[in-house]
């Protein structure tokens, strides 16, 4: 029997440390200026993401999902990852545009502010911009971590 509790303790442990480490795409963070992102632990990345969603008045899921608009509400993309600087902080969102090639570029979260919450009772929240889309396609392009 004790053996059996020992093997059980030790297995959880693992999960537990495996659980932890979890990382994820879609919040990065430089690990130094320049260096290339780095996906960050699920825990940090809901840290940060709380605090930038609490910021935009958006759940994480909705900071993640959200589409960007023109102040005229034209759809200029998606977000697809959100970048931390080294304190945490969110400082870039990274997003795909509209059109031909899927081109990801990085807009700076300055550049950005939530849209007017839908009349239509839905969940979804976007984000809007007064760049346009020449702008966002001259912005610099996203380079993905390397794993």
């Amino acid at each position: 029997m004790n053996r059996f509790a020992i093997a059980a303790v030790a297995a959880l442990g693992a999960f537990t440390i495996s659980a932890c480490s979890d990382s994820t795409d879609d919040v990065v963070q430089p690990p130094a200026p320049g260096a290339a992102p780095a996906p960050v632990t699920e825990q940090a990345a809901d840290t940060a993401t709380a605090r930038a969603a609490i910021a935009f008045d958006m759940s994480r899921d909705q900071l993640e999902d959200a589409d960007l608009h023109a102040a005229d509400g034209t759809d200029l993309g998606d977000v697809e990852t959100l970048v931390l600087d080294a304190g945490g902080q969110l400082t870039q969102l990274v997003v795909e545009l509209e059109g031909p090639g899927d081109l990801k570029v990085v807009v700076p979260v300055g550049d950005v502010r939530a849209a007017p919450v839908p009349t239509n009772g839905s969940d979804d929240r976007d984000l809007m911009t007064d760049l346009t889309a020449a702008q966002l396609g001259a912005l610099p392009r996203w380079t993905p971590p390397t794993r």
